[in-house]
């Protein structure tokens, strides 16, 4: 596999080293309207909610100094939660809104049955509150939200799905348009990318017992299965051209993130698809596992810069997932590629 050379010496850190899980970070900038008590928020994946909250969040004034504020959702579920993603909307009593994805159990049931969910609350930190709305009421498994603005100015929600009707088998990713109060999709999905390549294997050899796959008998049969996951939307080059990120791979094994380019409209290219261009990657000689799952951070009057926070595992490949900050950097092909915070 190709190497990015701004990250092959990988000098990424922890943002802040914590005993917790900190896996599918989303970083919130509260607006100065909200009269919020910090300038940033991150919300993560975090452990199972046993002690009944879920996604434990942390504020910072300026993405240098962050501290724990505690969970954010209370839930009477003994379920795996992931992957929240916040957003601040105006007009609403209630304008803090969290998509996430709820399943039906812990372990092995912690991969059954996900639905991307709404919830909302007063304050950044929450708590928020689950609506009863559910995104994705046509799909076995939906994960990963990510909401932003495309360039033509509507709203979109992306999110990824299983595809079991034909090869390759596997997770992929999908984006929908959204209602202004993030309660429903208003139209059908288009699919963004799906995984073919052999980075982007989660296994091999999976059982899945839980799941219909034509063709496929649980008792004798395995799949090879492929995740592309994770998606942001809301991206511009500096030429102009519409991306998506992603992350791909196994998140315990080989994770990276690649890039889907939409140039001209409408037509999608998985630029990562065969092991080059990169976004990031790992590099196990520094240790430095499994870096994935960002969100975005765009440009702004003070911060001339795209930004991304991600996962990874950091001096061992078993080590708890860590958030940590990357700056995007463009690249004469007008793809970008993850540079370190100072």
């Amino acid at each position: 596999m190709s190497t990015n050379p701004a990250s092959a010496a990988a000098p990424f850190r922890p943002l802040f080293p914590d005993d917790l899980d900190q896996g599918d970070p989303f970083l919130l900038e509260a607006p100065p309207e909200s009269e919020s008590q910090f300038r940033y928020y991150v919300f993560t994946t975090g452990e199972d909610p046993t002690d009944g909250w879920a996604f434990p969040v942390y504020a910072s004034p300026d993405l240098a100094k962050w501290q724990r504020l505690g969970s954010a959702l209370p839930t009477e579920r003994l379920s795996s939660h992931w992957a929240p993603c916040v957003s601040y909307n105006v007009g609403l009593a209630r304008p803090f809104v969290m998509l996430y994805s709820r399943a039906i159990g812990t372990g092995e049931q912690g991969h059954i049955g996900h639905a991307i969910r709404r919830a909302d609350a007063a304050q950044p930190e929450g708590p928020y509150l689950d609506t009863g709305h559910v995104l994705t009421p046509g799909f076995d498994f939906a994960i990963d939200p990510d909401l932003y603005r495309r360039s033509d100015g509507s709203l979109s929600v992306a999110f990824a799905v299983d595809f079991v009707e034909n090869e390759p088998l596997g997770t992929g990713i999908v984006e929908a348009p959204i209602a202004s109060d993030l309660s429903r999709l208003t139209g059908p999905p288009r699919l963004l990318a799906r995984p073919s390549h052999p980075w982007q294997v989660y296994d091999a050899a999976r059982v899945m017992p839980w799941k219909a796959i034509p063709g496929v008998d649980w008792r004798t049969d395995t799949v090879r299965w492929h995740t592309i996951e994770a998606p942001v939307g809301g991206l511009v080059s500096p030429a102009g051209r519409s991306l998506y990120l992603y992350s791909g791979g196994c998140f315990f094994d080989f994770y990276a993130v690649g890039a889907v380019v939409e140039h001209p409209p409408g037509v999608l290219q998985d630029v990562t698809g065969g092991g080059e261009n990169f976004v990031i990657q790992p590099n196990p000689a520094a240790g430095f596992f499994a870096p994935g799952h960002c969100s975005l951070l765009g440009a702004g009057p003070d911060r001339p810069d795209d930004y991304a926070l991600l996962h990874a595992r950091f001096g061992s490949p078993d080590a708890k997932r860590q958030m940590c900050l990357a700056r995007l950097h463009w690249t004469d092909a007008d793809l970008p590629i993850a540079e370190p915070v100072p």
